[in-house]
């Protein structure tokens, strides 16, 4: 099931084995419990990209035929956008957004989750060097990344900051059904507390 032939891996030290081979190992591993959530973290960091696309295949065959949930942590925002339905953007340990995957990766609305998006490369060789073609782009002040124990986060970062960014964490503002933004930018939108956000995210 995790894509290894028993007959080639028993016996085997961890040092005879491909990074490809030992991530899907722990696959297998975890596959023994009989789980109904697999927590992935960073499955696929130390593979190539052909070993990265055939892992998470095996994930992603686990979630459609045993009915796996899979909770997926990453700092690649282009698998996560390949595996997710729904996606929590972080930002030093709180929640920046969160809402559908497509919604959120395509139409980013948190500073800080523009900033993820925008500085992901586009294939495409008639984009020179230093210049770009998506008109929302959002520059990012050059801010140290210190924070004050109250305010938002992303506060002495952020090109949009407000006096109240520095005075409180902004709550989760909910934008559509599936949509939540952590920034005061969308402060007129209501609020959502944490007994919401399952229900808005399994529309």
């Amino acid at each position: 099931m995790a894509g290894l032939r028993p007959e080639d891996m028993l016996g085997r030290f961890p040092h005879q084995l491909s990074g490809g081979q030992r991530q899907r190992i722990m696959v297998a591993r975890a596959m023994l419990m009989h789980p109904k959530v697999i927590l992935a973290d960073e499955p696929v960091s130390m593979v190539d990209a052909s070993l990265r696309a055939t892992i998470l295949e095996s994930l992603m065959k686990l979630k459609r035929e045993l009915g796996i949930s899979v909770v997926y942590i990453t700092h690649d925002l282009t698998t996560a956008y390949q595996v997710s339905q729904n996606i929590y953007i972080l930002y030093r340990g709180s929640v920046a957004e969160v809402g559908n995957v497509e919604k959120v990766i395509k139409d980013p609305l948190h500073p800080y989750t523009k900033l993820l998006v925008n500085s992901i490369p586009l294939p495409d060789p008639d984009i020179r060097w230093g210049t770009t073609t998506d008109v929302n782009v959002t520059p990012v002040l050059a801010g140290a990344m210190t924070e004050s124990g109250h305010g938002c986060k992303f506060a002495n970062r952020c090109p949009f900051v407000m006096a109240e960014c520095h005075q409180q964490h902004p709550p989760l503002y909910r934008t559509n059904d599936d949509r939540a933004v952590a920034c005061f930018l969308y402060k007129k939108e209501p609020q959502v507390d944490g007994s919401m956000m399952a229900e808005f995210l399994s529309t």
